[in-house]
């Protein structure tokens, strides 16, 4: 197993299967009804919609990086906002996600290993995630997806 492969597995584990951490996200988000996730149990805080927005923006980024796209952050935004309120919505979204983690994987497995020493943008810049190589740049997404996992987790609560 190659080196790509064995990052697409652990992206994988960390959105659709059992983790070393704990609980996927998509266990994590299956039992999550619209009302809680637009839910602000904490003020100033973040919403589960929106961080489960936050995270699918920033794996929409780390595909196009791999597909040969830099960008200083997400397309969408790095905090992209709601832009509905309902069941459906709630349902896309997480959809979205693991639909975007899928592309991600694919792209993921067939990576060139040479590749992934390869510095993402030209400079570092932590705010936009650049200054790293291709393979920190996926564990820090594995990383990513566990810490918001657990906001999540506490925001069910």
């Amino acid at each position: 197993m190659t080196t790509s492969e064995k990052l697409a597995n652990e992206l994988h584990l960390s959105v659709f299967g059992d983790p070393w951490h704990g609980a996927s996200l998509e266990v994590i988000l299956k039992d999550v009804t619209y009302k809680q996730a637009f839910n602000k149990p904490i003020k100033n805080a973040h919403s589960i919609v929106e961080l489960t927005l936050h995270i699918d923006a920033w794996t929409q980024e780390v595909l196009d990086r791999l597909n040969g796209k830099v960008h200083h952050e997400p397309s969408v935004g790095d905090w992209p906002n709601p832009t509905g309120n309902s069941e459906k919505y709630w349902n896309d979204t997480k959809q979205q996600l693991y639909d975007d983690t899928n592309k991600l994987i694919a792209v993921l497995k067939n990576f060139p290993t040479e590749n992934l020493n390869k510095i993402v943008g030209s400079e570092r810049n932590a705010a936009a995630g650049t200054g790293y190589t291709f393979e920190f740049m996926i564990s820090g997404l594995l990383q990513h997806n566990a810490y918001h996992g657990g906001q999540i987790s506490l925001l069910k609560k």
